[in-house]
């Protein structure tokens, strides 16, 4: 019996060997690089005058521990608004770039990279215990940190999210300890903007999402010696924009990098295990202190969002006191990778307050354009 059940066990291993080989010798499409691409070309040759720098705060106030978070901003800052930018799981600051390099010139810009991603410390979920990578967790870090580096700076600060940065963005208000221990940063936030973010009471663990939290090391290290890694992260680049010409080479690199090593996955996965509290009774505390967000709110949803779906962008609208939502017919989840043009032009009219007379509710449409612009039409406007 125990030889039988040995030889059967060995087979397999065999078997999954050869299918990972057969699979692994498909190649992975072939990318465009983001300068073929002219409307990513175009926010990106303003880059050449924008000079971006790297600071790194230490959480040791915060955490109790050794650690820091990386904050990219522009230099010299003198504006009198600080945009934050807030990047989501398996993800980090770079997915920011393109609004950064277009808003750094009127705004100052600080994109960050959440601990366990980019250029912050990436320390294992065990080292930091239960919570350590929970989105209330995470938002202390952003918190303690905008506090160390304005302290003496009155600025007007604007906070923008995506997906779980999202998520992370509401819980500082939801959560009421967030929101009394960080009162002195909160209290300078005057705006806010959200990106597709999950809503805690539905199904969020999508069949992605599950099959990235179950990979193991070796299974991962197998995926990405025999090329089925890079192949994968492709294909989900090109099937993770509405347009498929706005798939890039940097994107899924990107990706492929935070997927490669093994402290940003872990810390993703942690992310992943930790974004929704086990106990109704803590989603329901969550979602009931949403109302503590006073703050104008923008809500930019993909109409063909793969991740999650618009009817959670119009559920939020209701929940929180002042929000508009914005609907962008062409686009998926990844709004700011995908159609920058769109949420920078966006985000410029809610700053400026023109936003004020839309519709609470507008649909988008991303309209035939030339060669360096995305048109935005509006083609209905429906209440609620």
């Amino acid at each position: 019996m125990r030889t039988s059940k040995s030889s059967h066990q060995h087979a397999q291993r065999v078997l999954l060997l050869l299918t990972l080989c057969i699979v692994g010798c498909q190649s992975a499409p072939t990318l465009p690089p983001e300068d073929r691409v002219a409307d990513f070309a175009a926010i990106k040759a303003k880059a050449a005058t924008i000079d971006i720098t790297t600071n790194r705060i230490p959480l040791v106030g915060q955490r109790g521990q050794s650690l820091e978070i990386a904050v990219h901003e522009n230099t010299p800052a003198n504006h009198d608004r600080l945009i934050v930018f807030i990047h989501g799981v398996f993800s980090d600051s770079r997915m920011w770039r393109y609004l950064c390099w277009d808003l750094a010139g009127d705004y100052d810009v600080m994109a960050v990279d959440l601990l366990g991603c980019g250029d912050s410390d990436r320390p294992d979920p065990s080292d930091l215990g239960p919570g350590g990578y929970s989105p209330d967790a995470l938002g202390k870090d952003v918190l303690f940190a905008l506090r160390q580096r304005m302290a003496n700076q009155p600025k007007h600060i604007t906070l923008v999210g995506h997906s779980l940065g999202a998520m992370t963005i509401l819980n500082m208000w939801a959560d009421e300890s967030i929101r009394h221990e960080f009162a002195d940063v909160l209290d300078r936030v005057d705006s806010l903007v959200l990106l597709a973010p999950p809503d805690i009471t539905s199904n969020c663990r999508t069949r992605t999402f599950e099959e990235i939290d179950a990979m193991d090391d070796l299974r991962m290290t197998f995926a990405d010696v025999l090329g089925i890694l890079k192949r994968r992260v492709t294909l989900a680049t090109i099937t993770g924009v509405a347009d498929p010409s706005l798939a890039t080479r940097e994107e899924a690199q990107r990706v492929i990098e935070i997927l490669r090593q093994r402290s940003t996955r872990h810390a993703g996965q942690a992310m992943l295990r930790q974004a929704i509290p086990h106990s109704k009774e803590r989603v329901q505390e969550i979602v009931s202190g949403y109302a503590n967000v006073r703050a104008p709110c923008l809500i930019i949803w993909g109409a063909q969002d793969d991740i999650f779906p618009t009817s959670m962008g119009y559920k939020l609208a209701d929940r929180l006191p002042n929000a508009q939502l914005r609907i962008v017919n062409s686009a998926m989840h990844g709004l700011a990778t995908e159609r920058p043009g769109i949420c920078v032009n966006l985000l410029r009219d809610f700053l400026s307050g023109r936003h004020a007379a839309a519709p609470r509710i507008t649909i988008l449409d991303v309209a035939p354009s030339p060669p360096h612009e995305q048109a935005i039409s509006t083609i209905s406007s429906p209440t609620k």
